[in-house]
């Protein structure tokens, strides 16, 4: 079974940025893997290269090669099964 799993961030609210957009110069990515932990390992390279805090983090929905949703990775890497932000 292959996974896909959404990188994307938005700003935080706390520091004046706009909760409904993008990060400036941080790409929306969808990445294709092999397993769970490979999502878990691309969501918290994303997380790195671009040093997104917690309140940065909008992405890790995780989804089956039927695009089926699966769950969802949070900021500290855990995949959540079944839930949805």
């Amino acid at each position: 079974m292959k996974y896909k799993v959404i990188l994307d961030s938005c700003g935080n609210i706390d520091y004046g940025e706009n909760p409904y957009e993008s990060m400036y110069g941080v790409p929306k990515k969808i990445e294709l893997c092999n397993s769970i932990e490979e999502c878990q390992a691309k969501v918290r390279n994303y997380i790195d290269e671009y040093e997104l805090g917690g309140g940065q983090w909008n992405g890790g929905e995780v989804y089956n090669d039927m695009d089926e949703y699966l769950g969802y990775i949070s900021y500290n890497g855990r995949f959540w099964e079944g839930r949805s932000k």
